[in-house]
């Protein structure tokens, strides 16, 4: 356990960094939405575009872990929303919004720095698999839901509407930019090609400390009872549900079921806010879900890895 303690810690003290320089006002709040801005339009496409077009065409289309990790995304997205509309009484939007918070893991700032240093560089395809799940997939099916539930003009209208939003999603394309290269046997021109490694190295540090400076949110309001189910499904109930259904119902590998299930794990995604923000759904509830998930993913994070890979940090 000590062992996993060693490689999660440092991660988890980055995130702690950010948060203590917006609280003692170190960082100014302004600061905060340019270094989101950082990451995700130059670090963070960076970094995913040189390992797409370093890892061989065939292990970056892996569709049984896309489709297992949409399928356990998609249905912790339903059962939560349903849960949170019929049982807590939650407005149509904010259940909505609530289960998108319990599906969609941050694997885009926290994912690609934890789970290679737990279970090894071989795991990075099939965290971008997941990934692409959650974008094209979960955040498609959220919006296209919040759309039908306020009667914006239909399902196709919708589903239009959703996919034009995810396709804005600098993510995505530094991915499929990436793959273009590696299939095409193709690399970078030497300048180009160290702008590109510069920003990709700085992704995991800059994003780490970054969520730790947007979970600073003074003045927010806690509803302990929504903010509780939110962490207690994103961090227990949508890692079990993607073990299932990755080991029973896709019959995939030990490595890609340990990769998916701590995926699953991880804390809610500081996306989430922005889109309920956006949708006018409850935001404080969902920023709140984010800050106690990613206080609690320390302790649950670091003792599933411990339960599913002993020794893999050694």
């Amino acid at each position: 356990m000590l062992d996993i303690f060693e490689v999660t810690a440092p991660f988890f003290a980055l995130i702690l960094c950010g948060y203590l320089a917006s609280r003692l006002r170190l960082l100014p709040a302004a600061a905060v939405p340019a270094l989101n801005a950082f990451v995700l339009y130059f670090a963070l496409p960076c970094m995913l575009f040189r390992f797409s077009a370093r890892t061989p065409f065939g292990d970056l289309v892996n569709l049984p872990v896309f489709l297992a990790y949409m399928t356990a995304g998609l249905a912790m997205l339903g059962a939560f929303a349903l849960f949170a509309r019929r049982g807590r009484g939650d407005s149509a939007r904010d259940a909505i919004y609530g289960g998108l918070a319990a599906a969609w893991s941050n694997w885009g700032y926290m994912g690609f720095a934890l789970l290679p240093a737990i279970l090894g560089p071989a795991v990075l395809p099939i965290v971008v698999a997941a990934g692409m799940a959650d974008l094209l997939a979960v955040v498609s099916a959220t919006l296209a839901l919040d759309a039908l539930a306020q009667r914006a003009g239909g399902a196709a209208a919708a589903a239009a509407g959703a996919l034009r939003r995810v396709a804005r999603n600098p993510l995505i394309w530094s991915i499929v930019a990436g793959g273009a290269f590696s299939a095409a046997g193709l690399e970078l021109p030497r300048v180009p090609g160290q702008l590109a490694r510069l920003l990709g190295e700085a992704a995991v540090p800059v994003a780490l400390f970054t969520i730790g400076a947007s979970l600073f949110q003074p003045g927010i309001r806690w509803e302990w009872g929504g903010v509780l189910w939110i962490a207690g499904a994103k961090l227990l109930a949508h890692p079990l549900l993607a073990a299932l259904v990755a080991a029973q119902l896709f019959r995939l590998s030990a490595l890609e079921v340990t990769t998916l299930t701590l995926s699953a794990s991880l804390p809610v995604a500081g996306t989430v806010y922005l889109f309920a923000e956006r949708a006018g759904a409850n935001g404080e509830r969902i920023a709140a879900a984010i800050l106690v998930s990613t206080a609690l993913a320390f302790l649950t994070f670091s003792s599933l890895s411990w339960l599913l890979a002993p020794g893999a940090a050694r």
